[in-house]
């Protein structure tokens, strides 16, 4: 079944509900998904990074996923 017949019945089964769905709130949850797996792999990266003594790298990557973290905390 292709990605267009599959939203399709998405949109009809979320109506039945009465959840009227929208684009963008989609796409937004999608991108805030994105981040925060992004976030979590910043973070991983950090800690294999730390051992190396590469940790200039390590405490930029893991203050760039606060900062992040913060943004997507507020909305």
């Amino acid at each position: 079944m292709n990605n267009s017949a599959n939203y399709t019945k998405q949109i009809k089964n979320a109506k039945r509900g009465g959840y009227t769905p929208t684009i963008a709130k989609d796409v937004n949850k999608h991108k805030v998904q994105k981040a925060l797996r992004l976030i979590e792999q910043w973070r991983q990266l950090a800690s294999e990074l730390k051992p190396q003594l590469q940790l200039d790298m390590a405490f930029t990557l893991e203050e760039c996923a606060q900062d992040l973290d913060k943004i997507l905390r507020t909305k």
